[in-house]
């Protein structure tokens, strides 16, 4: 299980950008935090991974202190899809998607550890751009391979930080619903940002709702983005119209 309690976070001579905030994440579902910008998303997204230490309060792992973890046991346990990637300039997709086994092995890779990048691969669709340059791939093929790095560590925790900025409405469609599938078959545990209400409303089991670095509310979709509640916290007029593909916020 992961969860944060009295989690205060503050860079020198600032503001908290969080504020003695408590938060438990329902294991094997898909949770989205969402909120205004400036709201505590990233920052708390960063808390929970180890990006960020605490100005004061506690990041609980299975019942252990995150930050008493070394970074081998906490890379077996959380991975993270980035907003913004390092750049690669002259590396394969599978040397890339290879990475995500370094939590496990201090040497050369193992016939195990191909065998799982060359899973993970078929798995994502991956196997026809496992030669290729991951500086030539489109918006919607790089993130997949970047999914697929995250992937191949085997984590308890995926965490993703506004997946779908970069691309367009046909690749945020298929990779949300690739996330779905995801936590569906093995039911990982999936945290991410998302900016699109309704692709909140559509794609989450949970959902976090955020306001000046306090946690507002939280909850099944249906109970966090109702009209009252999107329209006082992100200052809109909209109405939740119900339609046959379930509910849809439109703003007026």
């Amino acid at each position: 299980m992961l969860k944060a309690e009295h989690l205060t976070f503050a860079y020198p001579g600032q503001p908290n950008l969080i504020q003695d905030l408590q938060i438990t994440i329902p294991e094997h579902q898909i949770t989205t935090l969402i909120g205004p910008n400036g709201s505590g998303k990233s920052t708390l997204l960063q808390l929970l991974t180890r990006q960020l230490r605490p100005t004061s309060g506690t990041v609980f792992l299975d019942d252990k202190d995150l930050w008493e973890l070394d970074a081998q046991t906490s890379a077996q346990k959380i991975a993270i899809v980035q907003q913004q990637h390092q750049l690669y300039d002259e590396i394969t997709v599978k040397d890339l998607v290879q990475l995500g086994r370094l939590p496990y092995q201090s040497t050369l890779f193992s016939d195990p550890d191909n065998e799982n990048t060359a899973s993970i691969l078929i798995q994502l669709n991956l196997t026809d751009l496992a030669t290729k340059l991951v500086n030539q791939l489109s918006g919607g093929q790089a993130q997949r391979v970047w999914l697929a790095l995250a992937l191949n560590q085997h984590p308890q925790y995926l965490f993703l930080d506004e997946p779908t900025t970069y691309l367009d409405l046909h690749y945020q469609a298929r990779f949300l619903a690739q996330l779905r599938a995801l936590n569906q078959s093995t039911g990982l545990t999936i945290v991410m940002i998302l900016h699109d209400l309704n692709q909140a409303l559509r794609y989450s089991d949970y959902c976090c709702l955020f306001a000046n670095g306090q946690l507002i509310t939280t909850g099944t979709p249906d109970e966090v983005l109702t009209a009252e509640q999107v329209a006082s916290t992100f200052k809109i007029n909209c109405d939740l119209v119900q339609t046959d593909h379930g509910p849809v916020l439109v703003q007026y």
